[in-house]
């Protein structure tokens, strides 16, 4: 029960997560753990850095995408709004602004993954 208010804390819908894996709470788990080494987020970083766009889009978008699909929420929300405002060609104030969100949820929620699951 802890590991769910951990993670729920951290804006992780642990109950819809869990049903998206059948109620298997190893798998589930197990794939919260595999998000701690996917390398989206680091790419995503590199690339907005080195001013890429088009790829930096591409990692948030994947980032998003597998966000989603554990439901951590609050990244998921995070890199939509990221990956909106750079296909709609918003200034790079307003993207280093909404990285920076998508920077405070992904260690938000991998602190969670970490403290409730372990690694």
């Amino acid at each position: 029960m802890q590991i769910k208010v951990t993670l729920e804390q951290a804006g992780v819908d642990y109950d819809k997560g869990l049903e998206r894996f059948m109620g298997n709470v190893a798998l589930y788990h197990k794939f919260l753990l595999k998000f701690l080494v996917d390398g989206s987020y680091a790419d995503f970083v590199k690339e907005l850095a080195a001013g890429d766009l088009v790829l930096a889009e591409k990692s948030v978008h994947t980032l998003k995408g597998t966000s989603g699909n554990l439901s951590l929420m609050r990244l998921f929300e995070a890199a939509d709004a990221t990956v909106q405002a750079i296909r709609t060609g918003q200034g790079s104030e307003e993207i280093k602004e909404l990285a920076e969100k998508v920077g405070e949820s992904y260690e938000e929620t991998c602190q969670a993954i970490r403290l409730s699951i372990g690694e």
